[in-house]
């Protein structure tokens, strides 16, 4: 059963964080890359998946990142049935 889900962070100043989770790495416990949606001027960075095990482990892994100011960092969630993001 497929479960559609959007990722969205948004994270103002962040662009130095972020940045290795848009390139492919082998060895996360989730897969897929962020692309940049704010084109460097409000710090956006979201991803698609199409099964719920493809994302197991993101939100573990953005939690343990070295954010420079953790308390703006904003994670939202959209899965298939919902009609709004959440989190």
């Amino acid at each position: 059963m497929s479960r559609f889900a959007e990722v969205i962070v948004l994270a103002s100043d962040e662009a130095e964080t972020m940045e290795p989770l848009t390139r492919p790495d082998d060895s996360r416990e989730w897969s897929g890359c962020f692309t940049d949606i704010g084109q460097g001027m409000f710090g956006g960075w979201a991803i698609e998946f199409v099964r719920r095990s493809r994302w197991i482990g993101l939100l573990e892994h953005l939690e343990s990142l070295p954010w420079k100011s953790p308390h703006s960092v904003q994670v939202l969630v959209h899965d298939e049935e919902d009609e709004c993001f959440g989190l």
